[in-house]
């Protein structure tokens, strides 16, 4: 028989190399400093795959900018596999183009067709203007990484000593120019500090300090990473080099060139400093260059892989004789014993040791040994069992060893909402922030439905540099806790256009939100052009008593000049032309007075009452015909959720109304109209495919001001806008558009559609037979002054005697600027 101490050797032996990742006594402590560097700095995912790879994993993680952001999802329990595949499904020309930062989708219905005609929006408190502290805002950004940190293990983690590993954030603190290593607070918003980019982006206030990126005095945060007295610290170089002169051609460019000309003499005294350094072999590589992310990778892996032999001999030489002092030895039969694992016991929580993703992990923990970094890992396996189970902010309350019966205790608590309470520092209207969110209080809350109340809260005209955080409440559950700052409570928008059919236009709308804390909204607008023009004001309330009802009363006036064309006399009937003989005007004004119910946040079922005096006119007439009434009420049914007004990759529109007089007024107009439109998108890849359908129908007593119009460069290729003018209208269309692979200056993108359709004066010219086609080409570009399209299209048709296939002249139509 073999005597006990052969037999408590090889219990060491396996307890000690039976798997690296529970536990790894006796290894000198190593702090990881990932550099700022933009894009640069993505090869750092592959310096810790290497080094993971290795066995080596870090005690702490300190990082800068783009640093933090890797390290902070590292800290936060992702696996450097984990973070490749999440930074390769991030749309990074999205995140960080200068275009609209709201997520329009989000937009409640109204506050979406606002949007949709405003090229400048700026904000004013009590009638003082608040200057913009950043060239865009950070609302995609700041949601992206929001999300990611949400679906991690460590998602409730206010205290970063608490994380996977000891985690800081480095950030440039503006009030006394001095960096600055966040350590609690929220860690979504403590990365952000660390990565925002002056002017760019505006800063993170936090209390009286104003936070900006790390990289503007501690590019290399190699002194954040020697207070925390590791034995080893390694630094990942992915700073960029000074580029060249003829690179400088962005104002980016040169501020970033600014800043790294004055930190590369500090950032050399770091290096040389530092135990370890690994430098990926990048080459030059922008650092707004976010393309050919896995060649990056790739090089932090490769340079970690030969840096490996001198980083394991150094730890070897740390380590001197701490293993022997720290493990038990090999004939003490009792200290094994009490440090072998035998029960693991799950309170607060104990029906979750059912669910076989967390039993697995708890059956895989019994036998092996007990210590910190065992208790650490048991904690991150459990969570992420319990997290891909719905329990999403499901979260540990301490984790502790009984030596007595060889048990681990962990307490788990479920994530249920206890609270929802408004940050101190930066408190708003608490009924305001709760009729934005998707859940209640006592609700197991998810992280889908969090993510959408942020994002509802962003979109909001009252909210700005929202920060939702959620972590545990003393005693049980969860807190969610909300900070942010007032918008302010007046609104000017700025819109123009200049398009081939009216010239050009330009629009003015000011709003005064929330008046007297009421949830009712003041607003005006001016707009137009030689050939339009509105003027208008109205009373909104979009949330009447914090419901989804919701009432305006609006009164207006406005003219629009619309040309008569009449086809030209001796034209073969192969080749018609059409002449501008006349121009009409529609003028109105009146009242509309409309209530009903918002469908979630991109639709609405409304009705409306009109009361309006109008007349249609011929301009040429030296003698004006007077206004006559109308009163009418409309059913509107309408639904909006596209992801952009303009090259929209997914959603709907539809809108349905049907509307009919009601009063029997003296000269008065009287008619009854019904209207469709739907048009939806669907994402192939890279192509856009946009089916869309228009109709109309009325009476016969429709008045000239009322009619449907067919042509322009948005509804039927080969056609002038109002070209034709009916009572009944038919039209379909079929859009398909792809990103260019070259852009002209800004963001390009290709698209063909064909159109078939036709107006009639009356039900009874309807024939199908005189369905009219169209076929034409966009190229558009989306710059910062709103949309410019490009296009040119062709009208044809089919004749029956003699039989032949008609066509107009080939059409070249423009427009630059927003839809007013």
């Amino acid at each position: 028989m073999k005597s006990p101490s052969i037999i408590a050797g090889i219990i060491v032996l396996c307890l000690l190399h039976c798997g690296s990742a529970w536990a790894q006594p006796g290894k000198p402590t190593i702090a990881l400093v990932l550099s700022g560097g933009g894009a640069r700095g993505i090869a750092q995912v592959g310096v810790l795959r290497a080094l993971e790879r290795q066995g080596i994993v870090p005690d702490y993680v300190v990082g800068t900018s783009i640093g933090a952001i890797i390290g902070g999802m590292y800290a936060a329990g992702y696996t450097p596999d984990q973070i490749d595949s999440i930074i390769l499904a991030i749309n990074w020309h999205e995140v960080t183009s200068f275009t609209s930062e709201r997520h329009r989708e989000q937009l409640p219905y109204q506050q979406k067709q606002d949007d949709d005609r405003s090229l400048l929006t700026l904000h004013f408190r009590n009638f003082e203007f608040l200057v913009p502290q950043g060239l865009s805002g950070s609302t995609r950004f700041a949601t992206l990484l929001q999300d990611i940190l949400w679906d991690a293990p460590f998602n409730t983690v206010m205290h970063f000593d608490s994380l996977r590993m000891p985690f800081r954030a480095i950030a440039t603190n503006l009030k006394d120019g001095r960096w600055v290593a966040l350590d609690h607070g929220n860690l979504a918003t403590a990365i952000r500090a660390s990565a925002t980019f002056p002017l760019r982006y505006a800063p993170i206030r936090r209390g009286s300090d104003i936070l900006v990126d790390g990289g503007l005095v501690a590019n290399i945060p190699y002194e954040a990473a020697a207070a925390l007295r590791p034995d080893i610290i390694i630094v990942v170089n992915t700073v960029s080099e000074l580029s060249d002169p003829e690179d400088l051609n962005t104002p980016w460019a040169v501020a970033d060139q600014a800043l790294m000309s004055a930190m590369k003499l500090k950032d050399s005294t770091y290096l040389a400093k530092a135990d370890v350094v690994i430098t990926p072999n990048i080459g030059f590589h922008s650092t707004f260059n976010f393309r050919n992310l896995q060649s990056l990778m790739n090089a932090g892996e490769q340079k970690t892989i030969e840096a490996l032999p001198a980083l394991t001999r150094l730890i070897g030489q740390r380590s001197g004789t701490e293993v022997a002092a720290l493990a038990p030895t090999m004939g003490d039969d009792t200290t094994i014993m009490r440090t072998m694992v035998r029960r693991i016991r799950i309170e607060g929580m104990p029906s979750c040791a059912d669910i076989s993703d967390v039993k697995s992990v708890i059956d895989d923990g019994v036998g092996r040994a007990w210590s910190p970094a065992f208790g650490r890992l048991l904690t991150e396996r459990i969570l992420r069992a319990l997290h891909g189970n719905g329990f999403d902010f499901a979260h540990t309350r301490g984790v502790r060893f009984d030596a007595t019966t060889s048990t681990v205790v962990l307490h788990v608590d479920e994530g249920r909402v206890t609270s929802i309470v408004m940050d101190p520092k930066r408190r708003v209207d608490s009924m305001d922030v709760i009729r934005e969110l998707t859940f209640n209080r006592g609700d197991l809350v998810t992280t889908a439905s969090l993510s959408r109340s942020t994002l509802n809260l962003h979109a909001s005209e009252l909210f700005d540099n929202v920060d939702v955080a959620i972590q545990p409440a003393p005693d049980s559950g969860c807190r969610v806790v909300v900070g942010a700052t007032d918008r302010g409570n007046q609104v000017l928008r700025l819109g123009a256009r200049i398009d081939n059919e009216r010239n050009t236009q330009g629009g003015l709308d000011v709003a005064h939100l929330n008046l007297f804390s009421s949830g009712i909204n003041l607003s005006a607008r001016l707009a137009g052009g030689e050939r339009n023009g509105e003027i208008s004001g109205g009373i909104e309330v979009p949330r009447i008593a914090g419901t989804l009802w919701t009432a305006t009363t609006r009164a207006y006036a406005s003219f629009r000049n619309v040309w008569i064309y009449t086809p030209q006399t001796g034209r073969p009937v192969t080749e018609p032309l059409r002449s501008r003989t006349a121009q009409f005007s529609e003028e109105r004004y009146g009242v509309r007075i409309s209530g009903g119910r918002q469908l979630e946040r991109n639709g609405v079922m409304l009705g409306e009452f009109r009361y309006e005096q109008q007349r249609y006119r011929d301009l040429a007439d030296s003698v004006w015909p007077g206004y006559q009434p109308l009163a009418t009420v409309r059913m509107i049914g309408r639904w909006d959720d596209q992801d952009r007004v303009d090259f929209p990759t997914r959603g709907r529109i539809l809108d349905l109304s049907l509307e009919t007089s009601i009063l029997n007024l003296s000269n008065g107009l009287s008619f009854t109209k019904l209207g469709f439109h739907y048009k939806s998108n669907l994402s192939i890849r890279s192509v856009v495919i946009s089916p869309s359908l228009h109709a109309g129908a009325a009476d016969r007593s429709l008045p000239g001001a009322e009619l449907f119009s067919l042509g322009g460069q948005d509804m039927f290729f080969g056609m002038r806008q109002d070209e034709e003018r009916g009572r009944q209208i038919l039209v379909g269309s079929m859009e398909v558009r792809a990103r260019s692979p070259i852009d002209i200056f800004f963001d390009t993108y290709l698209s063909i559609r064909y159109d078939m359709g036709s107006v009639w004066a009356q039900p009874d010219n309807i024939r199908i037979g005189d369905l009219q086609h169209g076929v034409g080409a966009t190229i558009g570009m989306d710059t910062p002054v709103g949309p410019a399209m490009f296009s040119v299209g062709q009208r044809f048709f089919f004749l029956d005697n003699p039989a032949a296939v008609g066509r107009g002249p080939l059409m070249a139509y423009f427009s630059i600027g927003m839809r007013l």
